[in-house]
């Protein structure tokens, strides 16, 4: 399963060519992914740890050869804005991902109306 979307600014490639790459295809990260993540950053930025995730997520960015797809590329040549976009497609994919849960059943009959168990009003009591 992937996400396929369009990046905002882009991502250039190659350095100093002037030419941005913009159609992406994400998929899920895989726990594999997220161990050698955390092998490559550490753990002590989750920005930077993030990122690492969504350069091993990314199945195809423009032209780009899929080796070239890494933290680096997207940390020198990624607009916040677009690290947003692949962010949000990643969310999109866990939705996608998710069993879904069956609606709970309904409790039956309605609680009983709030009247019955007020209080009696102190006036009408004489």
């Amino acid at each position: 399963m992937t996400e396929k979307d369009t990046l905002i600014f882009g991502v250039e490639y190659p350095e100093g060519s002037g030419q941005l790459h913009y159609d992406f295809e994400m998929r899920l990260p895989t726990v594999g992914d997220n161990i050698a993540a955390i092998e490559e950053m550490g753990v002590g930025s989750n920005l930077k740890l993030n990122t690492a995730m969504l350069a091993r997520g990314l199945v195809r960015l423009g032209t780009i050869p899929r080796e070239a797809i890494t933290y680096t590329l997207l940390e020198q040549h990624l607009i916040d804005d677009d690290y947003d976009v692949l962010s949000e497609a990643r969310e999109r994919l866990k939705k996608k991902r998710m069993q879904s849960r069956p609606t709970s059943p309904g409790s039956g009959s309605p609680s009983s109306p709030l009247a019955s168990t007020a209080s009696p009003n102190p006036a009408s009591t004489n």
